[in-house]
This record gives structure tokens, sequence and C-alpha cells, in this order.
């Protein structure tokens, strides 16, 4: 993306739940989605879209308006 990464990011989380799964990475395998998958806008990176759901998905994600370009 045209930048370098020196270190780690750092997550400020208050999520029980995660923090849990961060300690104890034995248990990730058991974490499953917690939202349905046409709602997950990680999709847009990672699959083959509609053209809606491409729109929708960008909307979600700050990256365009709802409908537009």
């Amino acid at each position: 993306m045209g930048f370098s990464v020196a270190l780690p990011s750092v997550l400020h989380i208050d999520n029980q739940s995660a923090i849990q799964v961060a300690k104890h990475p034995e248990h990730h395998g058991h974490m499953k989605h917690f939202i349905p998958t046409a709602e997950m806008p990680a999709d847009l990176l990672t699959k083959a879209l509609p053209c809606v759901k491409v729109q929708e998905f960008c909307h979600l994600l700050g990256l365009a308006p709802l409908g537009g370009s």
C-alpha cells in the first residue's frame, strides 16, 4: 500500500472474549462467525461479489457513499 510497517499495531480492546482468545489461541477454532455471511463487509476484500454488495460493503467500510462510486 505504499508504506512500511516497523512495529505491530497496538490494539486497545475491552472485549473479554477477544482478550481470552488472544491469550489462548488454541480456542480460536471454536470461534465462529458473529454476523451472517450476507452482512460481512470483509467479503469485499476476499470474494467476487455482485455490484450491489460491493457498493453496500464499500459504504459500510467508509470507502464510498451508498449507491455512488
